[in-house]
């Protein structure tokens, strides 16, 4: 009888968690002479190095058909790893001010307040899971990978119970999530516009304004700031969220600054800024809107200005028929991009400047100075501070370079989604590279791919 080896093969799948036997191309009339036992296959398996998981219903089957068996058959499997569960924060008070990444939401739910009492649990932590660990079919452990613990920490006025594993408010207040820091913070409510009877506002924590933010004036905020109005060529800054119902008509001077999200009715000719996300229920018309992950347009358009996003970019038509310029940057603030750029050509010019002061410097190597007359003497004095003055502003561009680079963010998940149509005249950046959009599209997605911008339809 021929050795197993030579009539039978094993295949092991690449994660080594399926084992499979296969006939070798031997004559029937040669396999029907062969007589096998469950012992043999066993023992032939374990040859192999396999030994975990055998198939021992298999193995039969194949004893009991051979040799007009169906071929391959999975004579073993190994156990898949299944890696922890993340950690979760479970809220326990109203949250849906918070928007999640999604193109539909309900602009009236944004401008709710969470407002919460003294005692009031305020979110449990649930911790992570650890996993189960798989085996292959060889015996080899599988490490499963635990789960991250979820991110939430007591900011002010807020106690965390370890034995519970949830966070309480310490008082009555507004509820405000800041860099994973969960605060309870005192709110400022102004029941009508804002006006010099009641003049600008710098408050410890969040504020409420029931009308508008006319022009010239400045509201500044620790926590979130909520406006049912409108803002004009105004001041807006706050650590947490910035919640406007109507818009900013902004005169190219009014600006809103907010480190978590940005949530508006309309943006026109304003400046937004974003720690996180800015949200537009309409459109964003001749604005500067810079945000770190991503602008999301509820059902409006983005006509001219700069528009600049981390991550996702997704609008109803971006540009126009008249083909306003637009510019779409992804990974970098276009501003910087271009500042990067001046001062990458300025650099260039600065120590094109020094190798020539330093040959017209070489001149003079090897000469005593007292030898000079005073001419020689002064020109290589000047030389010499000329010299010093390059290298200090050669190092200062490097230091603001450096600066600019690390605020480079990765393009690997930003996109631009367009549902309805993209116009000519519009650039669309990823990083350093970009392209002109010269006819119409409709409904596409743009993308960077190997550091070439692609339009998917």
């Amino acid at each position: 009888m021929k050795n197993l080896n030579e009539i039978f093969q094993i295949h092991v799948t690449a994660d080594k968690l399926t084992a499979s036997i296969n006939v070798r191309d031997i004559p029937e009339s040669e396999l029907t002479e062969i007589q096998l036992t469950k012992e043999m296959i066993v023992q032939f398996l374990q040859q192999q190095k396999i030994q975990f998981g055998i198939r021992y219903d298999s193995i039969e089957q194949l004893i009991e058909t051979f040799p007009h068996t169906d071929f391959p058959i999975i004579v073993a499997e190994g156990i898949e790893k299944k890696d922890g569960k993340p950690g979760e924060i479970e809220y326990h008070f109203d949250m849906s001010t918070k928007v999640e990444r999604k193109e539909n939401w309900d602009f009236r739910d944004v401008m709710r307040i969470p407002t919460v009492k003294e005692g009031q649990k305020l979110a449990t932590i649930i911790p992570p899971t650890k996993g189960e660990d798989g085996t292959t079919v060889y015996g080899t452990k599988i490490k499963a990978r635990p789960g991250k613990p979820a991110l939430l920490r007591p900011g002010k006025n807020v106690t965390y119970k370890e034995n519970e594993g949830a966070v309480y408010a310490d008082v009555n207040g507004q509820v405000s999530i800041i860099d994973n820091r969960i605060h309870v913070l005192d709110v400022y409510e102004v029941n009508e516009s804002i006006s010099m009877k009641i003049g600008n506002i710098d408050f410890p924590g969040s504020v409420v304004i029931r009308g508008d933010v006319p022009t010239g004036f400045t509201v500044k905020a620790e926590g979130d700031i909520r406006i049912f109005g409108l803002v004009e060529a105004a001041t807006i800054i706050a650590k947490g969220s910035v919640t406007v119902s109507e818009g900013i008509a902004g005169l190219k001077i009014g600006r809103i600054e907010a480190g978590e999200d940005v949530h508006i009715g309309y943006v026109n000719q304003g400046i937004i800024k974003a720690g996180n996300n800015i949200y537009v229920e309409n459109s964003i018309m001749h604005s500067e809107c810079t945000a770190i992950n991503d602008i999301i347009l509820r059902r409006g358009n983005i006509v001219g200005g700069i528009i600049s996003a981390g991550g996702a970019i997704i609008a109803n038509n971006v540009g126009n028929r008249m083909n306003t310029k637009t510019n779409l940057s992804f990974g970098m603030d276009y501003k910087l991009f271009e500042r990067q750029k001046e001062l990458q050509e300025q650099l260039a010019k600065l120590e094109n400047n020094r190798q020539k002061l330093r040959m017209l410097q070489s001149r003079f190597a090897g000469t005593d100075k007292e030898a000079l007359d005073s001419k020689s003497r002064i020109t290589l004095l000047r030389l010499k501070y000329s010299l010093e003055k390059t290298n200090e502003e050669i190092e200062a561009v490097k230091n603001e370079l450096a600066e600019i680079n690390a605020t480079l963010g990765s393009v690997d998940r930003a996109y631009l989604k367009v549902k309805g149509t993209i116009f000519p005249n519009v650039t669309v950046s990823f990083g350093k590279y970009e392209r002109k959009i010269e006819k119409e599209y409709d409904n596409v997605m743009i993308v960077n791919d190997n550091n070439e911008i692609v339009i998917r339809f």
